[in-house]
């Protein structure tokens, strides 16, 4: 449901209201939250006096999910929104209110809790006024916690191994912190680097809240086990994140010894909470669904997750919280990508369930294969990269975005999705055409600029390129007199454009505090293909974790789906835009004149990001891949040396990418297998040596036998 008929049921009469679903009125309720009416309002007067009197008295097992956008370090902004969710829970006498891992602090912290550790004693503060406010309705609230407080340590009486906090969650109510409850497993792969900030807890369940800042290195021999939650007559089995995340009868491979969840369930709980920071990628709804559905059917018990919504820097949390019955049935899915207060019953099996984004309900059951022709995680992909463009600027300060606008691909798609996550008005487009740039790309940036509603400007960009390139010739002698020749391979020259280009676009950025925009796709990565100073320089790369045939397909699927509220009568995309070859419009043949395309000097896009996806997915090598069957060789004739030669020039030019990708912006993560973004993959940029294609044992012994056979006889001789 959109805001504005969210608003139009604050504006009806008692009787009126009496009519409407609970999900209508949980709307209105949302709508409140938003800031769209304030407490004084008599139609949420109304509202409130209906939802309690739908509801009832506390005891009844009613809660919300407080599904929220946090932002790491804002602890009043976090603090606020906490607070007036409670609040709102309070007022509506629901039982309790759950809010995602790390809530008050934002989620991941990252290393500024460890260089500014007054953040940390902040967090306290504001938690400690929190709980002295909350009511008979408890909230579970996620922070950090000191192992132990400074003073303690001065003293000398204690002695404490291992990192200065935890990863906590604080049970809230009746005015003071009832309980702490810490997180026992800390992931530290892909994008999760728990363990560089925080401690494990070696014990799952609640502990008393005077407990917060005092527990010693390890809790020592003799600790007593955590215990279940009591909360207005009922009782919860808490934890957070990862701890869900370790079943040995769904897992093959369990990361841990302990398994939190089993050890809450033995206690008898009547439904299991737990509260995440649970990024969303490429598959992770299908796992996410199914270890849920999992975890109710083994211990016969509701199951209630709730998760963040919004981005951190390249990380995506799209929200989804949701709460399955006992029998593993889905009762109640928050929406995605967007704040929500969904007010459930575990244990009557209320809710609603709300709709994954368009074409992922597909994936639930899909298996681990590459498709270079799959649009079921397109509505998903357009709703996280929505949201990270959004939040990225929103949470940096920046309103303003300046593109170049080639007409190509790659730009054409970065485009529309800036112009959805920051309102046309705030996007300029900036054509910079070179004496080679075809006419047709010059017209197709002006006929998608004016199905935006964003304004574009045109620079000529020969003036900038003959200078530059009169006055690197004017020290090429003296250069060449030193280091010899040019190298004839050098694309220095071609590359003068999109280096102009970028420059460009910084200097405009800085004159109008308006971000450049980086449009480099994550094959061109890969290959090497994005330039230094050039299409890959800005202060984000939307797209840069989508291979060249997901862009495509994500072109086609925006000319169809993209929302009412952004849509244009007609495919915003020209159709030749999504069609024409790619390349970087740098240089021609000089036999025939035409620009050559991207796929011309490389290879097809579609065996590429095959590669892409075998080396992420499934960990091949080179010489894997080289017997077994491609999607391309299903609809192309290729012979074996040609295959032999893509996969050999792809190993080749891969490692000399790398230090790129450590030189570019943040990336927004999307896909599930992997990415070559900074929060996630971290390749050594000088492992250049490495040999792609493996060594045959044959090889090895000659090698080594060929290094004994020339080494002195002295060096052979035994010691005495």
């Amino acid at each position: 449901m959109q805001t504005e008929r969210a608003l139009s049921f604050l504006n009806v009469s008692a009787v009126e209201l009496s009519r409407c679903s609970l999900a209508e009125l949980g709307e209105a309720v949302d709508a409140f939250l938003q800031g769209h009416c304030s407490e004084a309002d008599s139609h949420w007067a109304l509202l409130r006096q209906e939802l309690r009197g739908r509801l009832g008295e506390r005891g009844q097992g009613h809660m919300a999910l407080g599904q929220i956008n946090t932002t790491p370090g804002d602890l009043k902004g976090n603090a606020q929104k906490i607070m007036r969710y409670i609040d709102t829970a309070e007022q509506l006498n629901l039982d309790l209110i759950a809010f995602p891992e790390l809530a008050l602090m934002g989620y991941p912290p990252r290393d500024v809790i460890i260089r500014h550790p007054f953040l940390v004693r902040e967090n306290l503060k504001w938690l400690k006024a929190i709980a002295e406010r909350t009511g008979k309705t408890w909230a579970l609230v996620g922070f950090v916690e000191p192992r132990l407080e400074k003073d303690d340590l001065a003293k000398g009486d204690q002695t404490r191994v291992g990192k200065d906090y935890f990863n906590a969650m604080a049970v809230l109510g009746d005015g003071k912190i009832q309980g702490i409850v810490r997180k026992c497993l800390l992931p530290t792969y892909s994008e999760f680097e728990d363990y560089r900030q925080f401690e494990f807890s070696p014990q799952s369940g609640m502990n008393d809240g005077d407990t917060m800042t005092s527990a010693d290195g390890g809790f020592g021999e003799a600790a007593e086990p955590g215990r279940l939650t009591r909360i207005n007559g009922h009782a919860y089995g808490l934890s957070i994140c990862e701890d869900m995340w370790n079943d040995a009868t769904f897992f093959d491979n369990p990361l841990y010894e302990k398994d939190p969840i089993a050890e809450l369930a033995a206690l008898g709980p009547e439904a299991l909470i737990n509260i995440s920071a649970s990024p969303t990628r490429s598959r992770k709804e299908q796992i996410r669904h199914n270890l849920c559905r999992h975890l109710t059917g083994k211990y016969q018990m509701p199951y209630i997750y709730v998760n963040q919504v919004g981005t951190v820097d390249e990380v995506s949390f799209d929200g989804t919280s949701r709460v399955y019955d006992a029998d593993g049935e889905l009762i109640a899915r928050a929406k995605a990508f967007e704040e929500q207060f969904l007010i459930v019953n575990p244990l009557t099996r209320e809710g609603v369930i709300y709709p994954l984004p368009v074409g992922l309900e597909q994936t639930l059951t899909a298996h681990k294969v590459f498709n270079a022709y799959d649009t079921s995680d397109l509505g998903r992909t357009y709703q996280c990269l929505v949201q990270g463009i959004r939040d990225y600027f929103r949470k940096t300060g920046f309103q303003k975005a300046v593109i170049g606008l080639s007409g190509g691909l790659d730009s054409s798609v970065t485009v529309v999705l800036l112009a959805d996550a920051l309102g046309p008005q705030n996007v300029l487009g900036i054509s910079m055409p070179s004496d080679i740039t075809p006419g047709e790309n010059r017209t197709d940036a002006q006929v998608l600029a004016d199905n935006l509603g964003i304004q574009l400007v045109e620079v000529p960009i020969g003036a900038v390129t003959d200078a530059f390139s009169a006055g690197i010739g004017a020290i090429r002698t003296s250069v060449e007199s030193h280091w010899g020749q040019t190298d004839p391979r050098s694309n220095a020259m071609d590359n003068v454009q999109a280096i102009a280009r970028a420059t460009i676009l910084r200097q405009l950025g800085n004159e109008f505090w308006a971000l450049p925009i980086a449009t480099s796709d994550k094959s061109e990565f890969y290959l090497g293909y994005a330039t230094v100073n050039g299409d890959m320089s800005g202060a984000l790369a939307p797209i840069g974790d989508l291979p060249k045939t997901k862009v495509r397909a994500l072109a086609r699927w925006l000319n169809e789906h993209r929302p009412d509220n952004v849509k244009t009568p007609r495919g915003v995309l020209p159709e030749r835009v999504i069609a024409k070859p790619s390349g970087a419009d740098l240089k021609t043949d000089p036999v025939t004149g035409k620009l050559i395309t991207a796929e011309e000097d490389l290879m097809p896009y579609e065996f590429a990001d095959e590669i892409i996806w075998r080396i992420e997915a499934l960990r091949q090598s080179l010489d894997e891949m080289l017997v077994v069957p491609f999607q391309y060789e299903e609809n192309y004739v290729v012979s074996h040396a040609q295959k032999s030669e893509w996969l050999h020039k792809f190993f080749d030019r891969m490692p000399k990418a790398v230090f790129k990708w450590f030189i570019a912006p943040p990336i927004l993560i999307v896909e599930g297998n992997g990415s070559i973004a900074k929060s996630d993959y971290h390749h050594p940029i000088v492992a250049n040596r490495i040999a792609w294609s493996g060594h045959t044992e044959v090889e090895i012994d000659l090698t080594l036998d060929a290094l004994l056979e020339t080494a002195a006889p002295d060096d052979l001789t035994p010691a005495p």
